[in-house]
């Protein structure tokens, strides 16, 4: 079965894109940029496997009949898609003419921030890379594909092994520092920056059949074997994976590019922190999350909670979506926010929750302070408070606890807007660095009451709380499971210890014959977005080049573990990123190792050097404004938006006992928007 947008086939257009990347084992749907409104409302409707990795990306309408991948070997039918699909505009140019405008707010897809380059950061462009990138073939071919060997003629280790020999864990061991939110806070950032466009299409371009049902590596399926002793799947079955898309012209041979160039990978978000989770990242995607129904600055709203008079997120409208597939146990349709997989877990609701009220809160009471500002202007001034909010709770509360003194001292102090530094995202970065966070996750989502006791309902194991937002509905609303984040300590990330079973053996069961397996599922997608190994990081980032394991033992002191390592890959010059990352040592004070602390520090000196609209920079808020933002935390903004919390630490990320280390609401300090909007000036230019 095929989803269709206005009548075309995604099987046919996976078929008619096969036909000239088939021979290259490259799925190639293309960047289009022409179509970004159908585009986001096709998103908006994929399934929970293009939740889980990525999103389907579908170019122009191709005619629906007669056209088969092996019709297309002229260069008229080559033109005639390079033009339909976008890929002869690929580099487009936005217009940044509107000085007036973009002096003072950002777009939506994040273009025009960097008036020389316009389209550094913006949504639906390429990853940035730190190093070359590293295929099997030398440009579109994963390590390891077809269980081919690699260095020293030693074949990779399947994910999956990695993952049971390694990864997975039983065993918890709580943070004493630092509560869950700090892994909250990291997961609702992460969706602010990055996802990655997957394949155009889920079914296997030769003949169509399923990515879910099939175990073979024919684009642009990509399954995670299994090995044959696995301790949970038997009978040789496979894991779904898809292929990431590539960008237009990358990763092929091609008549329209007349170059090799090596596989790159499309950003659907804009890279900056600019609160994209919240409001979108096209500018169609932000007008359907906003209320224009009056001149109020609103984002749209869904159902009251009666017993505070606030509202829920809307729900998301069309088809049935992930959030319905069991009727008996989940007749509410997903929430609506800003990032489509807010409904992901019931934790990531909860503060998708909080910003989109502070959002309308904000905007309220600019309404009240400036009752002659139109609904535009009181939207993007609210905006843009919520994001000076979001980076400044990122960069001096959360920030500090995971690099620690030594990691905020590589990352140095803001000097500045720097128009030289790109903010795109870093490949390594998404796929591979910033998915510790995964290694932070309870096996439980924490639910408690006033008195911080488990709520009637209990508790719930991760895998129950996935595309669940009925339990929000019916099971006590957000305040549970914030206090459940901000009141439990959160766990601990030790390298015998790493990703808790609910997420290696349990993600997604509701939506898959065989339960995936985030470890595989991580490994699997660095070798296919080309993520050198973990070695030519090291260098990169000034450790010595390992020759041999016994060269780790400076970073991953514990000798079974480099023992399991040997076992695994054989050889230092394989190892792949993201496990190697997941077992160095943490550095004293901080939650990373070396390597990836390292890699933490140059996206987020990037993040924030290379924006002009960073809180921070002359002139995007002026002094006394600046004054008032900095006393933004992400206790206030839950004291401010929860439905009844009125007791939390002031760091809602330091481990704290109720009632001792706790206060109330009316101590925790908040943002005066009477001074803020004091040095406010009606816009002299329309926003349009």
């Amino acid at each position: 079965m095929y989803s269709r947008v206005r009548g075309v086939s995604l099987q046919a257009t996976g078929l008619v894109w096969a036909g000239w990347t088939a021979s290259l084992s490259s799925s190639l749907p293309c960047q289009h940029p022409h179509n970004a409104a159908s585009f986001s409302a096709f998103t908006r409707r994929s399934s929970a496997l293009a939740v889980t990795h990525g999103f389907l990306l579908w170019c122009s309408a191709l005619p629906s009949a007669g056209y088969r991948y092996n019709d297309l070997v002229s260069p008229h039918y080559l033109t005639m898609i390079a033009n339909l699909s976008g890929c002869s505009a690929h580099r487009r140019t936005p217009n940044c003419s509107d000085i007036c405008f973009h002096k003072k707010y950002r777009t939506h897809d994040g273009s025009c921030n960097n008036l020389q380059h316009p389209m550094w950061g913006a949504s639906l462009t390429a990853f940035q890379r730190l190093l070359k990138p590293a295929y099997q073939n030398g440009f579109n071919l994963p390590r390891g594909f077809s269980l081919a060997e690699d260095a020293r003629d030693l074949p990779l280790p399947l994910p999956r092994l990695v993952s049971t020999a390694m990864i997975g864990t039983e065993t918890i061991t709580p943070d004493d520092q630092f509560t869950h939110m700090l892994m909250q806070w990291g997961q609702f950032l992460d969706h602010d920056m990055d996802q990655t466009v997957a394949a155009i299409s889920m079914s296997r371009f030769s003949d169509g059949a399923p990515c879910s049902e099939v175990c073979s590596n024919d684009p642009p399926c990509f399954s995670i074997a299994v090995p044959a002793n696995d301790p949970r799947v038997r009978n040789g079955r496979c894991m779904f994976f898809v292929r990431s898309s590539p960008v237009c012209g990358s990763g092929m041979t091609s008549l329209l590019m007349n170059s090799v160039y090596a596989r790159e990978q499309i950003n659907h978000l804009t890279s900056y922190i600019d609160a994209s989770n919240v409001y979108g990242s096209t500018e169609q995607e932000s007008r359907e999350l906003r209320d224009l129904s009056g001149q109020k600055g609103l984002l749209k709203r869904g159902q009251v909670v009666a017993s505070s008079g606030k509202h829920l997120l809307p729900f998301a409208v069309g088809p049935p979506t992930e959030c319905m597939r069991d009727e008996n146990e989940s007749p509410v349709p997903c929430f609506l926010a800003g990032d489509h997989r807010a409904n992901e877990q019931l934790g990531l609701t909860a503060m998708h929750t909080l910003w989109f009220r502070e959002h309308n809160r904000v905007a309220t009471e600019l309404a009240a302070l400036n009752p002659h500002w139109d609904g535009d202007l009181l939207y993007h001034e609210a905006r843009k408070i919520v994001g000076a909010q979001m980076q400044h709770i990122t960069y001096t509360q959360w920030l500090p606890k995971v690099l620690g003194e030594a990691g905020m001292k590589m990352l140095g102090e803001y000097k500045g807007y720097n128009p030289n530094v790109n903010a795109g995202i870093l490949n390594a970065f998404a796929t591979a660095a910033f998915r510790f966070g995964h290694t932070l996750i309870n096996p439980f989502l924490y639910r408690l009451n006033e008195t911080f006791q488990p709520i009637r309902q209990g508790h719930i194991p991760l895998h129950k709380a996935f595309f669940s937002p009925f339990r929000i509905m019916q099971e006590g609303g957000i305040d549970p499971l914030l206090r459940g984040l901000f009141g439990v300590p959160g766990k601990m990330r030790v390298p015998s210890e790493l990703l808790n079973m609910e997420l290696t053996e349990k993600l997604f069961s509701m939506a898959h014959s065989v339960s995936l397996d985030l470890a595989a599922i991580n490994i699997q997608r660095g070798r296919d977005h080309g993520i050198p190994p973990y070695n030519d990081f090291r260098v990169f980032c000034n450790l010595s080049s390992a020759q041999e394991f016994e060269d780790l033992r400076n970073e991953i002191k514990n000798l079974e573990i480099r023992e399991k390592l040997r076992s695994l890959y054989g050889t230092t010059k394989n190892i792949d990123l993201f496990p190697a990352l997941m077992v160095e040592d943490l550095v004293p004070g901080t939650r990373v190792g070396p390597t990836l602390m390292c890699l933490l520090t140059t996206q987020f000196r990037r993040l924030r050097d290379g924006d002009r609209f960073w809180y921070e920079n002359p002139g995007v808020f002026t002094p006394a404004q600046l004054t008032q933002i900095r006393q933004a935390s992400l206790a206030r903004v839950i004291c401010d938006n929860s439905d009844h919390i009125q007791q939390l630490q002031r760091d809602v990320f330091q481990v704290a006992s109720y009632l001792q280390g706790m206060v109330s609401c009316e101590d925790i300090p908040a943002v005066d928007l009477h001074a803020v909007v004091k040095d406010l000036q009606q816009s002299s230019c329309p926003i349009s």
